[in-house]
């Protein structure tokens, strides 16, 4: 199963959980942020939409 293991967003306001937030302060910073904490912590990022992007580690499974 994949893990959330971090959170970037434009808005601290509509996120939350158990996993690190991460605030940029507009669009190019959100990709930048992103991008770095993905290779940082050989994760994968995905767009959820305009204002926030979630870190998952997939490697990391448990059988």
């Amino acid at each position: 199963m994949s893990k959330i293991v971090a959170v970037v967003s434009l808005r601290r306001e509509h996120v939350g959980g158990g996993a690190p937030i991460f605030i940029a302060s507009d669009g190019a910073k959100l990709e930048e942020l992103s991008f770095l904490l993905e290779k940082i912590m050989d994760a994968s990022a995905h767009q959820l939409n305009d204002e926030t992007m979630i870190l998952v580690d997939r490697g990391h499974t448990k059988s």
